[in-house]
């Protein structure tokens, strides 16, 4: 068997095809990312509804702010299914470009970041009773959401 040798053809095409296979490895961690970032996406989805249907939350999002005060719950389950959609399936189609790859660990490491905030807040919203009676009680504070559907 003979060795190639540096800068043959034959060796050029043997790099190429280790290109090729690293690009096609990326382009699974890509998809990967676009799946976890989308149920990342939905389960915030369904906590965002939960909490504004039953007790309220403070949405620090303006524009998810702004869907509920245009269409209620329905607005805001659209835009959010939208905004999953456009992130996850943007990067999936872009997902053999080099920077694809950085983007969605980006994107999951900021989903994953709040995800961690929900369980964060579901452990500790049973200790905010004063809080509770507080806005009930009071004039409702700014960034405040209820969906009283």
């Amino acid at each position: 068997m003979t060795a190639l040798a540096i800068g043959s053809p034959v060796s050029g095409v043997a790099s190429f095809g280790a290109v090729a296979a690293g690009t096609a490895r990326a382009a699974r961690r890509v998809a990967v990312l676009c799946i976890i970032m989308a149920i990342l996406g939905l389960a915030d989805l369904v906590m965002t509804v939960t909490y504004m249907k039953t007790t309220g939350m403070f949405e620090v999002n303006p524009i998810a702010r702004y869907m509920v005060d245009v269409g209620q719950s329905r607005q805001l389950i659209l835009f959010k299914l939208f905004t999953i959609a456009l992130s996850s399936g943007g990067l999936f189609l872009v997902r053999r470009h080099r920077l694809a790859e950085v983007a969605a660990w980006s994107g999951t490491a900021l989903l994953v970041a709040l995800t961690a905030h929900w369980i964060h807040y579901n452990q500790h919203a049973p200790e905010m009773t004063a809080e509770w009676v507080a806005i009930a009680m009071g004039p409702t504070p700014p960034g405040f959401v209820s969906l009283g559907e």
